[in-house]
């Protein structure tokens, strides 16, 4: 049984306005149909995205990061493996003063004066995957950076107690967000390292699949 988070949050700062990320969730949509092809039971907790899913996949469509870390956590104790893929908020706005809950804040109610847009921090919902895995359990984590690519790898490997990171440069063409190539690191934790050229995401789902073989 696979658990597979996929594309991004969004929270909301008013009833009309929000902060995410231009994640489409391609990689994880690539990761889980893969999975659900060599014949595992896949669930899939998803943000926002455009994909759909074969019927054979479960799927809990969610939005903000507090909903997508409570969804994993749930389901997280029935799964062999854990593939977090989503782009998470790790912030989310405060909502802004004056402005009731499911309304649209004006401009005219402004006065002049320009909102501050305060954040908070959301739940980190590989690393509470991380402190809760149990020795049967296998916990796959992402790590879009945009620089010091192995270092931050290797930090995420370790603090949130993965057994494989995939490590890509979001700030790189082809290999970023919303786009259907990727140019991945991946370590393992035996001290396995690969670099791999730039590759079409399924090509890369598959072989993250192939890697499990080694751990």
């Amino acid at each position: 049984t696979v658990l597979l988070t996929l594309g991004p949050t969004r929270d909301p700062w008013d009833a009309v306005r929000y902060l995410s990320n231009s994640s489409s969730g391609l990689m994880g949509a690539c990761l889980a149909v893969s999975a659900w092809m060599r014949g595992a039971v896949v669930k899939v907790v998803c943000g926002p995205n455009a994909f759909d899913l074969p019927p054979g996949i479960e799927t809990h469509p969610v939005t903000t990061a507090r909903q997508m870390s409570e969804a994993a956590a749930d389901l997280w104790p029935g799964a062999d493996i854990g593939c977090c893929t989503a782009a998470v908020c790790d912030f989310r706005p405060v909502p802004p003063r004056g402005v009731e809950a499911g309304q649209k804040l004006k401009r005219r109610s402004l006065a002049g004066d320009l909102p501050v847009i305060s954040l908070e921090e959301n739940p980190d919902v590989l690393k509470g995957l991380g402190l809760s895995k149990r020795s049967d359990q296998t916990l796959i984590g992402f790590a879009a950076e945009t620089g010091d690519l192995l270092g931050q790898a290797r930090l995420k490997l370790d603090e949130k107690r993965l057994d494989l990171v995939v490590a890509n440069r979001v700030d790189l063409p082809g290999s970023g967000f919303d786009s259907p190539t990727n140019s991945v690191t991946v370590l393992d934790r035996n001290g396995r390292s690969e670099q791999w050229p730039e590759l079409p995401k399924p090509e890369v789902a598959w072989r993250i699949w192939d890697l499990l073989r080694h751990l």
